[in-house]
């Protein structure tokens, strides 16, 4: 299993192999990215981006940076939202206190 934080530094660590390159994409779920997603923003068919995660085709060096850098981002910012969530804190109802009746 890989952790949002995990994926993230994959990202920043990343130094253009090709099959990380299409891990990272096939694997951009985990920052909460889908392959779908990565289509529209950087204006590709679906089948491409998926024949990238495939490991099928490659974009070119300039655009796997831009994507690689596009799921880091991403990554960062659901690792902050993480961060600052909390769990909501349930409020007990007081045994003493009567409860309404129906």
């Amino acid at each position: 299993m890989v952790t949002v934080e995990q994926y993230r530094q994959l990202c920043a660590e990343w130094r253009g192999d090709a099959a990380e390159f299409s891990w990272l994409v096939q694997h951009g779920d985990i920052a909460g990215v889908s392959q779908r997603a990565i289509a529209a923003e950087f204006e590709f068919a679906p089948s491409t981006v998926s024949r990238w995660a495939a490991g099928e085709a490659l974009p070119h060096r300039r655009v796997q940076k831009l994507v690689v850098g596009a799921l880091e981002k991403k990554a960062r910012r659901l690792e902050q939202a993480c961060a600052s969530a909390f769990l909501p804190v349930k409020k007990e109802v007081d045994a003493g206190q009567s409860r309404p009746q129906a």
